[in-house]
């Protein structure tokens, strides 16, 4: 079934907006299109740490955090999906963010760090009145855990 409405759409805000209205078509089987999320290590200190150039994100919500002793245990007891190493002054938490992805959009949330978590030039951080969460839009956006100047920077890609 052609897509009625983005076709109706296009034609009263012409064709610039024609990408972000196909985005929001209904895929072949009925559902939509969940976002694609790539993770790519922007610093040489996490480029030594990680194996991998760039990481698809492939589950509803993974976690960043920095890799503790054996003996300290993590919040809610489940470590993060990415454990960053960190020597101490530590400017990373053990639970730092976390990005969530569901069909519709990608959201970056900081699970209370104390130094926070940058989106391009946005710092989320639970406490006082800065948001804890910011929806990412499509594209390449700068991703800083910790502090603005810290090593541990990355380019979070959504497609």
């Amino acid at each position: 079934m052609p897509n009625v409405v983005g076709n109706f759409i296009k034609s009263l805000f012409g064709r610039k907006d024609a990408a972000a209205i196909d985005s929001l078509a209904p895929s072949p089987t009925g559902g939509y299109t969940a976002p694609e999320v790539w993770l790519h290590p922007d610093s040489e200190e996490l480029k030594k740490q990680t194996l991998l150039q760039a990481r698809k994100i492939e589950q509803p919500v993974f976690s960043i955090g920095r890799r503790v002793s054996d003996s300290v245990h993590y919040p809610h007891d489940d470590p993060p999906d990415l454990l960053l190493v960190e020597n101490p002054p530590y400017t990373l938490s053990r639970s730092q963010c976390a990005i969530e992805v569901s069909q519709d959009k990608v959201i970056l949330r900081d699970l209370g760090s104390r130094a926070g978590t940058m989106l391009g030039k946005k710092r989320l951080r639970k406490s006082g009145r800065k948001p804890s969460s910011v929806v990412v839009p499509k594209g390449s956006h700068s991703l800083i855990l910790g502090l603005r100047d810290g090593p541990f920077r990355f380019r979070l890609e959504v497609r």
